[in-house]
């Protein structure tokens, strides 16, 4: 049997903002089962994750899935965050993207059929 991803974290300066930011960009929800202050679980996503405090990762192949990129960029924007390289591929489009944080993660709109 192959091993796949099964948990991950993203490392942010500051945690309460980086729970705003991504709870409103990404509608995650949190919750402190863990009972640490540097940590916080995202509570409703499929593949399980978390944001650790500590200084900000690139996470250029960190890619996201959303429905809308355009709407999701803007949003990015709106929340104080910026993107660069917007991509067309056959797989799909997608932007690099940075919290207000500077926290680097890709959005990704798939293809018809991925």
């Amino acid at each position: 049997m192959p091993v796949e991803l099964g948990y991950f974290v993203v490392t942010v300066r500051d945690l309460a903002r980086a729970q705003r930011f991504f709870g409103e960009l990404m509608g995650w929800e949190y919750a402190n089962e863990h009972g640490h202050a540097n940590y916080a679980h995202v509570a409703n996503t499929k593949l399980p994750m978390g944001l650790f405090v500590g200084e900000p990762a690139r996470f250029e192949s960190l890619s996201f899935r959303v429905d809308d990129l355009d709407a999701m960029l803007k949003r990015v924007v709106d929340l104080g965050g910026s993107y660069r390289d917007v991509y067309d591929s056959q797989s799909g489009r997608g932007a690099v993207c940075r919290d207000d944080q500077d926290t680097e993660f890709s959005l990704w709109q798939p293809a018809p059929g991925y």
